[in-house]
């Protein structure tokens, strides 16, 4: 059961210019979020946007639309007060600049309570793309009138998070994540105050690249103490459709990345694309983390060659007859009875269906959620923009570190570089063993006698 204040226990960050006047509305809310133990951090003006990443921790952030600013000095001599339209158009541009960047730039629940025409605001962050109509959104614009309790204020907030599973998910994640930040950085306090020295030491005095080195200590350190996660299946479940684009590009984003700029040093996983050909070093991390003995570093790299595979290349379905007569083996590859028959008499014809069955029989399986290929060899998919990408294991290829560190694209992450270090090894070290005759299997069906 998904219990929202458990979700946003941390700072709530509230920007409005009534948010000190107790007879307003957000000085309510501001109370009933205060309610639930929830500390809240207020601005009575939207500040600069140079603040924003300083926000990036934070549990939420609720704005206004509409700001008067403390410049703006209004003259009661008139019976109807009016705001000038270059200091409404001013403001309004400082928030859309502040939202985007919230939106842009870091991942942070963001809630407009306010008095204005819920509509006018969309259409306003429709213009500066900042909201998309019928897609979930990272804005929640909610009427403040609409929230005059503390069951309205959390339930709305509950209905919302229902829509935006990414934003659950993260406050779900970031409960764990802090309970296990915490617990480990004081048992490492508790082990030495010097544990930082200890360990960084020892890794400078063992690696090239003891930055990242050291953030994978503590890195691994964190997710081997990991407790439960525990998520509301209620927030997850959606009968939406993916494209394809979609699906590709989520599988791709869990199983390797794309670099923007060169690491400093050579890492397990390094992709390579040099033309259409790509290699994929499989070294050890432990050895080309070193420079050699003259101190410098230059590893060979140990890579299989992979190339592109194309959808055509890969089998979905298994020979079959359909209900309707025909003898199917993939899309497009249907042929009728009467069609096989035909095909029989004409020698040429047979050979070309033969040798159709021949290839979908040697061909790449999808079966259970893995692509199943020949030995030797193994099939990544969704990997570098490609849908799948085939590496050949019957050889491994030294390339130089220097000659080919630019031409770096990514990384294949753990566990599918572990896997294909392993099938690699297995193929290496592999003892041949003798064939066993045909002969035995030429009968294979017939009745035992």
């Amino acid at each position: 059961m998904m219990e929202v204040e458990e979700l946003f226990k941390g700072i709530a960050v509230i920007i409005d210019d009534e948010i000190n006047d107790e007879s307003s509305p957000i000085f309510n809310i501001r109370k009933l979020i205060e309610k639930r133990n929830i500390p809240v951090l207020t601005y009575a003006e939207i500040p600069s946007v140079e603040i924003i990443e300083a926000l990036s921790n934070v549990s939420f952030i609720v704005l206004d639309w509409e700001y008067m600013g403390n410049s703006f000095q209004p003259d009661f001599s008139e019976e109807r007060l009016v705001i000038p339209e270059t200091l409404h158009d001013d403001t309004e541009e400082h928030l859309i600049k502040f939202i985007d960047g919230i939106i842009n730039r870091i991942f942070v629940p963001t809630f407009i309570f306010t008095g204005h025409d819920s509509e006018k605001i969309k259409n306003k962050l429709i213009e500066n793309n900042l909201w998309e109509e019928g897609k979930p959104n990272r804005i929640f614009i909610k009427q403040k009138s609409d929230l005059d309790s503390e069951e309205k204020l959390f339930t709305s907030i509950k209905e919302w998070l229902k829509e935006m599973p990414s934003v659950y998910v993260l406050k779900e994640w970031e409960k764990t994540f802090n309970k296990t930040k915490n617990e480990m950085f004081l048992d490492l306090y508790g082990y030495s105050p010097y544990w930082v020295k200890i360990v960084w030491d020892t890794l400078k005095a063992d690696s090239v690249d003891n930055q990242a080195e050291f953030g994978e200590f503590v890195t691994r350190n964190f997710v081997n103490r990991i407790g439960e996660y525990k998520f509301d299946e209620e927030c997850l479940d959606t009968e939406k459709t993916f494209s394809q684009k979609e699906l590709q590009t989520v599988i791709e984003g869990e199983r390797y990345i794309r670099y923007s700029s060169q690491p400093l040093q050579a890492y397990t996983g390094d992709l390579i694309k040099d033309g259409k050909n790509y290699y994929l070093n499989i070294r050890a991390q432990c050895d080309l983390a070193r420079p050699n003995q003259q101190g410098e570093y230059n590893p060979t790299l140990y890579c299989v060659k992979g190339k592109k595979l194309k959808n055509k290349d890969i089998a979905t379905d298994d020979i079959k007859i359909t209900q309707d007569g025909k003898l199917s083996f993939g899309v497009g590859k249907e042929y009728t009875f009467d069609e096989l028959k035909n095909i029989c008499t004409d020698i040429e014809k047979l050979k070309k269906v033969n040798n159709k069955f021949r290839n979908h029989r040697n061909g790449i399986f999808f079966n259970k959620g893995d692509l199943l290929g020949k030995r030797p060899e193994i099939i990544i998919a969704c990997i570098a923009g490609e849908n799948a990408i085939k590496f050949d294991l019957k050889e491994i290829i030294p390339l130089p570190y220097k000659e080919y560190v630019d031409r770096r694209i990514g990384r294949l992450l753990p566990p599918y570089i572990t896997k294909v270090q392993q099938n690699s090894s297995q193929y290496i070290v592999r003892e041949g063993l003798m064939p066993v005759p045909e002969e035995l299997y030429s009968d294979f069906g017939a009745s035992d006698c």
